[in-house]
């Protein structure tokens, strides 16, 4: 019983440790992607140009993660969100099984459930539905097999070079991120140079032939080779460049391209682990003159990049946690330091599970999408009044590109979304700070229907003159004022984005129809003074609420009914009070009518 207490625990800790991987899909880019799956399978085809947006219809489009995308997409079909988190989660598994293997390789059981643990955590907000877990899985078997070809000598066989071929092809055609895989094998070809000629670089010795780092130099040149063999050749690099090119914007607007932070919990294992490497490499480099140069390496790159960009997180805990281990803790400890050392790992359970719980599985809703940039009574509108508004020329925010292209598709083409090729408008449509600068884009781009998401439109401070003459402040939503009435419409709005037309672009009749004149989202709660003053007749607001409530009846999570009526019926009350000067008050009452 006692000999088989360390395995069960250490498959308890790894299945707490899968437990991140069931979280929900919340990225919005998945939209896109399933775009260019249904694309890539009715085209028998990856595409090769933007098929979805209006500006850059027609342009040229490598679309570098095109198989993944069409594994999404039939997925997708077959059981929606479901399917997609489950696939996600086993990516995500078999990553954890490969870097469990490659710990034993250190005959490092005891430590395997704190690194799971640790793993798992750290990189928990990078765990969404994206191509990316591909590269986790890949990485980490690139990182096992120079593991193990430095630990017990390269693989021998004629095969071997295929298998290569194979692996660096099918991950070039997955995510960009097979880059790091050719610079993990590179990192490897550095270090083994440096400690095959570590006599001739001291002066102790002649320089003799690097055994070790050429055959790593092969394998780099066959995956680098392999790369290209991709339906876009060689343009796949100019997606990294393009990156490389609009890095600046990508770290300031988007948060996954941001700098790490101690301020975010979801990085505190991230720090942790940094610290504990770094501080373990210092030690036995400068005091036990004992050093792997590819690891050195490995981790000082990685380091910097996940500093740099949280996305990278997931690099540095692969390569940090597992070269940690592979350190000669024996001669550095005693046996009795070793158990201390187990002792203080243990005594980490506690805030572990704090940790987890806090953070991890207080998110699990029941539920496998939490999309925030969707709104299924927004898609209904859009299709139900395509003849009006199908040929505009709209804006939508860049997180809600890949769903409205997704929803509305082929009948709407969106301004941008969250692909490569609108990189160039992030910094002018990440935060405009004024309602001048919004007119400037709407001039310049002539948008004719426009989705503004709630996030993009603050209450700010208005100063008018009231019917006695005094000054008054009012707090009004920003888009009331860089979209203003006499040119701009509310055709359609939810707890999450405002539609508004422009009214020369729309037909005079429809739009009688479909106007929100005084029930508009975030100004509300200025309803009440011109409805009790008479400047705005009751009569209209039933009629508005009526409208809305006819059209959010399938979509309860983003509808505002609930909020409207409410402030109906409170001034449906104050209008049938003696003294009141409401226009248009009656019997009749908006609690008779659904909610």
């Amino acid at each position: 019983m006692r000999k088989n207490l360390p395995a069960a625990a250490g498959w308890a800790a790894f299945a707490a440790a899968c437990s991140v991987f069931f979280l929900p899909a919340a990225n919005p880019d998945i939209f896109w992607h399933l775009s260019a799956g249904r694309y890539t399978l009715a085209n028998w085809g990856p595409p090769r140009a933007d098929f979805l947006s209006w500006p850059l219809y027609g342009a040229a489009w490598a679309d570098f993660e095109w198989l993944p995308q069409t594994a999404y997409y039939l997925l997708y079909k077959a059981a929606g969100f479901k399917a997609l988190v489950l696939f996600k989660a086993l990516l995500l598994t078999l990553t954890l099984l490969v870097f469990r293997r490659l710990l034993l390789l250190y005959d490092r059981a005891a430590a395997a459930p704190f690194a799971l643990l640790f793993l798992a955590a750290a990189i928990a907000a990078n765990c969404d539905v994206r191509p990316d877990n591909f590269t986790l899985l890949f990485f980490t078997l690139t990182l096992y097999f120079l593991e193990r070809s430095r630990l017990q000598g390269f693989p021998g066989g004629k095969l071997f070079p295929l298998f290569f071929i194979i692996f660096f092809t099918g991950w070039a055609n997955i995510h960009a991120g097979y880059l790091y895989g050719l610079a993990l094998i590179g990192f490897y070809a550095a270090g083994s140079f440096v400690s095959e000629e570590t006599s001739f670089i001291g002066g102790k010795g002649p320089f003799v032939r690097p055994v070790a780092a050429l055959r790593y130099l092969r394998c780099l040149l066959l995956g680098l080779a392999s790369s290209l063999l991709n339906p876009y050749g060689w343009k796949i690099y100019s997606v990294a460049l393009d990156h490389t090119g609009y890095m600046g914007d990508l770290e300031r607007y988007i948060r996954e391209w941001g700098g790490s932070s101690l301020a975010d919990p979801y990085q505190w294992p991230y720090w942790l682990a940094l610290a504990a490497v770094l501080l373990s490499l210092l030690f036995f480099a400068l005091k036990k003159r004992r050093v792997v140069y590819a690891h050195l390496v490995c981790v000082l790159f990685f380091a910097w990049v996940s500093a740099g960009h949280v996305r990278h997180i997931p690099f540095f805990m692969l390569t940090g946690l597992a070269f940690m281990p592979a350190l000669p803790w024996e001669e550095a400890l005693p046996a009795a330091g070793r158990r201390y050392l187990l002792a203080a790992g243990l005594c980490l359970l506690p805030p572990g599970l704090w940790y987890y719980q806090r953070y991890i599985w207080s998110h699990y809703t029941g539920r496998y999408s939490e999309m925030r940039c969707s709104s299924p009574g927004l898609a209904d509108f859009l299709l139900e009044n395509k003849p009006e508004l199908s040929g505009l020329r709209l804006y939508n925010a860049w997180g809600w590109g890949g769903w409205l292209g997704w929803a509305a598709a082929p009948d709407y083409r969106v301004f941008m979304d969250g692909r490569y090729l609108f990189h160039g408008r992030i910094r002018e449509f990440a935060a405009p700070d004024s309602p001048a600068k919004w007119r400037e884009l709407i001039e310049k781009y002539g948008f004719e229907l426009m989705l503004v998401p709630r996030s993009e439109s603050p209450l700010i401070e208005i100063r008018y003159s009231g019917p006695d003459g005094i000054e008054q402040l009012s707090r009004r939503p920003a888009y009331l004022v860089y979209l203003p009435k006499k040119d701009w419409a509310v055709v359609y709005w939810d707890l999450r984005l405002t539609a508004l037309v422009r009214r020369s672009a729309v037909p005079g009749q429809w739009l009688a129809r479909r106007e929100f004149r005084y029930l508009r989202p975030l100004d509300l709660h200025n309803l009440a003074e011109p409805v009790l003053s008479g400047a705005i007749p009751l009569a209209g607001l039933r009629r508005e609420l009526d409208q809305y409530l006819a059209g959010h009846k399938k979509d309860e999570e983003t509808s505002a009914a609930r909020e409207a009526a409410v402030l109906a019926d409170e001034l449906e009350r104050a209008c049938a009070r003696q003294g009141a000067k409401c226009s248009g008050a009656g019997s009749y009452s908006l609690k008779s009518q659904p909610r």
